[in-house]
């Protein structure tokens, strides 16, 4: 089982190089984008990230960022809403729950109803605990870090959009579902999303 895991690994790493070098070799016209020193995160950083939240990131998004770790914020210029300009390097992830206390209030009323259309459907499992936590509680908590101080991250931010609305991009650690607006339908996995910058990326080349 041991070895199969490894080789189940690999293959993400694998996967998340080739992509990688795809997207750098289309962005080689755009000097300001092309990020191919940007270097990989260490098993040790995602460790220490891990730890810090108590949580475990899916395989796929671990292969992702150990090929790239993402970049700053680089403001606007490419508003594709992809990888290659919107992903943040790890040290900049954040747990969505405390770092939007208004809009995660917002998020979970939106929650506490059944079959809400303001809401994608798997957000329902995506962020199931927070969402028990903050019915449970009806308002007794004045604040984000209050309410949900007993429960893991669910939703990652992980990436900003560079459009007028800076949006931001949350990542599911539950299914590794990427979302960008929580009305939209999800990317199904990290590797899917570089995959697509990279579909997009050869058209625009073409």
């Amino acid at each position: 089982m041991a070895s199969s895991n490894h080789s189940e690994d690999d293959d993400f790493v694998r996967r998340a190089s080739e992509y990688w070098e795809r997207l750098n070799e289309n962005l080689t016209h755009v000097p300001k984008f092309h990020s191919i020193h940007q270097a990989g995160v260490t098993e040790e950083q995602l460790k220490q990230f891990e730890s810090k939240l108590n949580i475990t990131l899916p395989k796929e998004i671990r292969a992702v960022i150990k090929v790239h770790d993402g970049r700053k914020h680089i403001g606007f210029g490419l508003g594709y809403r992809l990888p290659s300009t919107d992903l943040l390097p790890l040290s900049e992830w954040k747990p969505y729950e405390k770092e939007n206390e208004d809009f995660v209030k917002e998020l979970c009323d939106c929650l506490s109803e059944e079959d809400n259309a303001c809401v994608d459907k798997h957000l329902y499992e995506d962020f199931e605990e927070h969402t028990k936590i903050y019915k449970r509680d009806g308002g007794k908590s004045s604040t984000a870090e209050e309410l949900f101080d007993s429960v893991p991250c669910e939703l990652l931010i992980i990436g900003q959009g560079m459009d007028d609305y800076a949006e931001q991009y949350l990542f599911s650690i539950r299914s590794g579902r990427i979302y960008l607006r929580v009305r939209e339908n999800p990317v199904s996995e990290v590797l899917d999303w570089v995959k697509l910058d990279c579909d997009f990326k050869d058209v625009m080349k073409s």
